[in-house]
């Protein structure tokens, strides 16, 4: 009977052991699970960069990409281009940097190489990653979407209705209250901490601004406009009044000025409007270009079809069209063109 006590009561420590273990787990994942905000403000990706597709975003010491070396997965690199780091499997685009999060959307559809993660619930969608703990996903949205934006605990993205509308959402950086914004194809551009900045879709193609939480919607510019982007104290777009035509006007709509008088098909400005940076499309001598904005002295970076334009910090990463070829320059140097070679870390998923 005593070897039977003290058996028993020896289960009884190890079931407690046990036990304390698995809580310890679960309290663990709950704390590495908990979601955190945003700094209310804080913008996720430049207006320009998210109209060139979002391959690349910046934060205060980390460049988050997507690494077309492995199809397009999430990636993270120091700004000295060294201290490359796999995050997920993902291919992403419309890259936002959310402070202890990358938001991003989903590509996985769009891959070739059957690789595709037959456990995923969805191959679309957005998503945000903690930085820090890559298993920690949290979706936003799970079916498809067009481009995305945020700014501070709102995700903007485009959202595919069942009857074939694409319309602006905003849903919480935490998946919650998710809302229709406005019943038309509008790209989330400029984004600020109570205003959208968008080109119409619809029965027009003006400059708007659009207040979600009062639901106001403002005429800047009645124009012919496409990709608006406010940058500083000016609003940047594409006239297609003009003949797709860069140009510019004051963030209320007036002093309406042409940057650039030959065809744009893409752009993108300086934070601080010191450049500007586009691809010329006028059939005959097709090329990359930038222009200083203050003296309007033009270079010609390289000559051929580019697009994907993206300015972090002092570096321009543009793509080869039909490619995934990705090149860089300084803008102190912009006819110093490199190849953007990052390493492919497939190994490390393993």
């Amino acid at each position: 009977m005593g070897k039977e006590k003290k058996r028993s009561w020896k289960t009884n420590i190890v079931l407690v052991l046990i036990l304390l273990v698995i809580a310890g787990g679960l309290v663990v994942a709950q704390i590495a699970g908990r979601f955190v905000p945003n700094a209310e403000g804080a913008v996720g990706n430049t207006a320009c960069n998210l109209y060139n597709g979002g391959l690349f975003a910046v934060s205060e010491d980390k460049i988050y990409f997507s690494n077309l070396k492995d199809r397009g997965s999430l990636y993270s690199m120091d700004k000295n281009f060294t201290g490359f780091k796999f995050m997920i499997e993902d291919t992403v685009g419309y890259i936002n940097d959310a402070g202890n999060y990358v938001v991003y959307s989903r590509l996985n559809y769009t891959r070739s190489d059957g690789v595709k993660q037959v456990l995923q619930f969805s191959q679309s969608g957005v998503y945000r990653v903690d930085k820090k703990n890559t298993r920690n996903i949290g979706g936003i949205y799970p079916f498809t979407v067009g481009a995305v934006g945020l700014v501070g605990n709102d995700v903007y993205y485009q959202k595919y209705e069942k009857d074939g509308q694409i319309n602006l959402y905003r849903a919480g950086l935490d998946g919650k209250n998710d809302e229709l914004c406005l019943s038309e194809s509008v790209v989330p551009g400029t984004l600020t901490a109570n205003k959208v900045y968008y080109g119409g879709v619809g029965d027009d193609h003006y400059i708007y601004s659009y207040e979600p939480d009062t639901k106001r919607k403002l005429v800047i510019y009645k124009g012919n406009c496409a990709w608006p982007a406010l940058v500083g104290g000016n609003i940047y777009f594409i006239s297609i009044t003009s003949g797709y035509n860069l140009a510019r006007i004051d963030e209320y709509g007036g002093n309406p000025t042409i940057l650039v008088k030959e065809k744009c098909v893409s752009y993108n400005v300086t934070p601080d409007e010191r450049y500007a940076v586009y691809q010329i499309d006028n059939g005959s001598d097709n090329r990359l270009e930038m222009i200083d904005l203050l003296s309007l002295e033009k270079t010609v970076i390289r000559n051929g079809d580019y697009n994907s334009i993206t300015i972090i910090d002092d570096t321009v990463f543009f793509r080869e069209f039909g490619t995934d070829e990705i090149y860089y320059f300084n803008l102190g140097s912009p006819q110093s063109v490199e190849i953007f070679n990052p390493p492919d870390l497939t190994e490390e998923k393993k």
